[in-house]
């Protein structure tokens, strides 16, 4: 295991030095990053402005709803994003090269990118939590910043290992992107808004089939002390099996993949 963990911190090593070759870029992405989600976040606060809240959550409570899912995202943003091309790796033949090295053909394909843009979602997420923190004045236990740092972890493993369980379907069907970008939509359309405003067809959706929620709604429903959508208390507490369950289906869904696996023949 820690061999593993050695061979894949030198493909990120590999992967950051080839992005910061390009410091233009690196620079051009965080700014237009930054940009977006100050954007959302004053398209919230113009709604919130006329409707005062939502559902009972408050302009700052939303700016914390946000900010912790761009914490949750930005490990898959920075580190595993390029999972949701695996697709055209199959199409055109790249996941070759993997199979022909001496080392995990996961390890190699996870450890392959580094997306510096994930920087941005972090710094940001980080900055809109503290933020929202300091002006609804609260105070939490280190028990409860626990249950949060915890609840990060858990959220950046569900969204990597449901993407690239989705992602892995390519393997049998060659195409999973339309399916891959609606669940990527639902992702990155959801978080901002608690999951109270949408009808209880979405709120089970987004909580037992497309698991999202656990990245930000329901910790904040437990450390912010409101009820959550489903009316459910032990729902905010399923986090770390879901993630195991996910982690679990991702990788059988890859090895399997693997075996079916027949090359483009290019």
């Amino acid at each position: 295991m820690l061999h593993h963990l050695r061979l894949y911190g030198k493909f990120i090593g590999i992967a950051i030095r080839a992005r910061m070759q390009y410091r233009s870029d690196f620079l051009a992405g965080m700014l237009g990053v930054i940009i977006l989600t100050a954007v959302n976040i004053t398209l919230i606060g113009i709604l919130l402005a006329r409707f005062t809240s939502l559902q009972g959550w408050g302009f700052w409570e939303i700016v914390m709803l946000y900010g912790m899912w761009l914490i949750s995202h930005s490990p898959n943003a920075m580190l595993f994003f390029h999972t949701s091309t695996l697709e055209e790796d199959i199409l055109h033949g790249r996941l070759d090269q993997y199979l022909t090295r001496p080392c995990s053909p996961l390890l190699q394909f996870l450890g392959r990118e580094f997306n510096y843009i994930g920087l941005a979602d972090l710094v940001f997420g980080i900055s809109a939590v503290a933020t929202a923190y300091a002006y609804l004045g609260l105070a939490w236990t280190p028990l409860q910043w626990g249950f949060f740092a915890l609840a990060i972890v858990f959220g950046a493993v569900i969204e990597t290992s449901f993407i690239l369980l989705i992602s892995a379907a390519s393997f049998w069907i060659g195409r999973s992107r339309a399916l891959l970008m609606l669940v990527l939509q639902v992702n990155w359309m959801t978080p901002q808004y608690p999951l109270d405003i949408f009808g209880y067809g979405v709120r089970v959706f987004i909580t037992a089939f497309v698991p999202f929620a656990f990245m930000n709604y329901y910790p904040l429903t437990v450390l912010l002390g409101k009820p959550n959508a489903l009316g459910l208390s032990w729902v905010p507490y399923l986090a770390p099996l879901v993630a195991a369950v996910l982690t679990a289906l991702s990788l059988v869904a890859w090895r399997r993949g693997l075996v079916a696996y027949t090359s483009a023949g290019t």
